[in-house]
């Protein structure tokens, strides 16, 4: 793609901000809901209980243990699709290159006893929990749990808890235009002091934007509409935005956009081929 240029704003383990220059809004777009709907990742989707007896049904446990976020980026490659896994039916569901196996046990005692999500033995230890103290059900005694959880892959269109990311959101990148020959003393600065995120500065006579906070800006257009002069006009860059993603610690932040590109690239390849099928 000619000109695209990406910036890493801010990266943190559950976090990325990224600036992404000569895409363009439809294309953006696109890859933002590959990565909601349609990255796998792992999570327990059967529950098989051999005991439980605390206060919370078996439903409720399994529903519990379904939302915890597994680690994944191994099993992108060493596990079988969701759709070659449905296609083998139930006895493929549950081979060893599909799904894995958590096992969890415990009791209440004199003090109760509470079962956190690191306390699941994994039969695949590149696929655990990304967080250890979740907690799943609290004990008491003579309360006891014994289960086995199934993960496999799916993906966030068939539910939630398989989506990699729990926010996924672009906007644009702002820009603001200030005519100073049109500033007039106290008018300006009233535009400046209706900012709800104080993105600009008043100095020396004229308008400024604050050094760092351009991207503050949600295009608002207060200070746009209060200014009496005119000076000020907001308006956003062409083909060029702010992709923000918060991570549930399935994947990686390379993995999700990585995978989020090669599964839209198939997508087309395959739409086109369908196309000259048809002879279109």
């Amino acid at each position: 793609m000619s000109g695209l240029k990406i910036e890493v704003l801010e990266q943190k383990p559950l976090f990325i901000k990224l600036r992404i220059k000569g895409v363009s809004l439809h294309l953006l777009n696109s890859i933002r809901r590959v990565i909601v709907s349609e990255v796998p990742t792992m999570a327990v989707d059967y529950v098989a209980f051999m005991e439980n007896s605390s206060v919370f049904y078996d439903e409720y446990l399994a529903h519990r243990l379904g939302l915890i976020p597994l680690t994944s980026n191994e099993a992108l490659w060493k596990y079988k699709s969701p759709e070659e896994c449905r296609e083998a039916g139930e006895k493929g569901l549950f081979s060893e290159d599909c799904f894995v196996r958590l096992s969890l046990e415990g009791e209440g005692g004199d003090e109760p006893v509470t079962l956190y999500s690191d306390f699941l033995v994994s039969s695949d230890p590149d696929v655990k929990p990304s967080f250890g103290k979740i907690p799943i059900v609290k004990l008491i005694k003579p309360q006891k749990v014994k289960l086995e959880a199934y993960a496999r892959l799916g993906r966030g269109k068939e539910h939630i808890k398989w989506s990699p990311v729990s926010v996924a959101a672009h906007k644009y990148v702002p820009k603001i235009l200030v005519n100073q020959r049109l500033c007039r003393g106290e008018d300006c600065l009233k535009c400046v002091e209706a900012c709800p995120k104080e993105v600009l500065a008043f100095e020396s006579g004229e308008i400024k934007v604050r050094s760092g906070k351009l991207l503050d800006c949600t295009m608002c257009k207060i200070c746009e509409n209060i200014c009496p002069s005119g000076a000020i006009k907001v308006s956003h860059e062409e083909d060029e935005f702010i992709l923000t993603l918060e991570l549930t610690g399935a994947l990686s932040a390379r993995n999700v956009l990585l995978e989020s590109v090669r599964i839209l690239e198939k997508k087309l390849d395959d739409f086109v081929e369908t196309l000259r099928e048809k002879g279109v």
